[in-house]
């Protein structure tokens, strides 16, 4: 089946096709089976409705057949918050051997702590559940910490800027100067004077000749596997990677920046 929309959208077409696959054809006839409101059902097939709940995710996969695992994935997308147009850069970072990150503004997701993650991510208006849920999903990301070769570039001015408090910043830094130390991740920082421009944040997902860039930026978010966008963002990370500390500055660099911070 190919799915387009939103998650939302995906997991109402989903529960639609398999309500008329088992042979409900209407609303109605599926409530009876499930025992529930026709209403219940009819807002499930909306994809301008809340997410169904599990139970009644499960309930449907028991009378229609649908693979619940399925139906529950969908659900969990919607209810994460995930954005649709990072998805599939998210599928690509679970499967890369090596990534690469730009953060000229923050320190890359991957690689955040959960209070500095927390703080980021409060910027703009959540509800406690939507900001904790984006901050699991943060955190979930960081498994592939352990199985993939990561090079992170960084902005000098990055561990200047107070994301949250002193505190916060101080944990921050720490936490980057233990992955360099563990040789978990190479991590590199520009330095104030480096001559690059501060282009727009990006990852690069890499899976032997695969690669899916995603790139955040004020005006659009994107991820694209396009050849030229690809080669565009590789090139310019070989060049930010040229105007970098090597990694022994680097690690200086950042245990400098965190005994200022708690020193604040």
């Amino acid at each position: 089946m190919e799915q387009r929309g939103t998650s939302r959208e995906q997991l109402a077409s989903l529960l639609k096709q398999a309500r008329l696959a088992a042979g409900y054809d209407s609303h109605s006839k599926l409530a009876k089976a499930m025992l529930l409101s026709r209403s219940v059902v009819a807002k499930a097939e909306s994809g301008n409705q809340a997410v169904p709940s599990d139970p009644v995710l499960a309930a449907w996969a028991k009378a229609t057949g649908a693979d619940l695992a399925e139906l529950i994935e969908l659900a969990q997308r919607v209810r994460n918050g995930t954005p649709e147009w990072f998805m599939d850069y998210r599928i690509a970072e679970q499967a890369a051997t090596r990534l690469w990150f730009w953060g000229p503004l923050a320190v890359p997701g991957v690689l955040q702590t959960q209070n500095y993650a927390r703080a980021l991510l409060s910027d703009l208006p959540r509800t406690a559940e939507q900001l904790q849920a984006l901050v699991d999903q943060r955190m979930e990301r960081q498994q592939v910490i352990t199985r993939t070769t990561i090079t992170a570039i960084i902005d000098h001015a990055v561990l200047q800027r107070c994301i949250g408090s002193p505190a916060i910043m101080a944990e921050q830094c720490g936490h980057l100067a233990t992955l360099v130390e563990e040789r978990a991740v190479s991590l590199h920082v520009v330095p104030e004077g480096g001559n690059i421009a501060l282009t727009a944040a990006f990852a690069i997902a890499i899976r032997g000749s695969a690669a899916t860039v995603s790139m955040t930026a004020s005006s659009r978010d994107i991820t694209s596997t396009a050849p030229d966008v690809v080669e565009e963002n590789m090139g310019l990370f070989s060049v930010i990677l040229g105007a970098s500390l090597p990694v022994v500055q680097t690690l200086e660099f950042v245990r400098r920046m965190e005994e200022i911070w708690k020193e604040r």
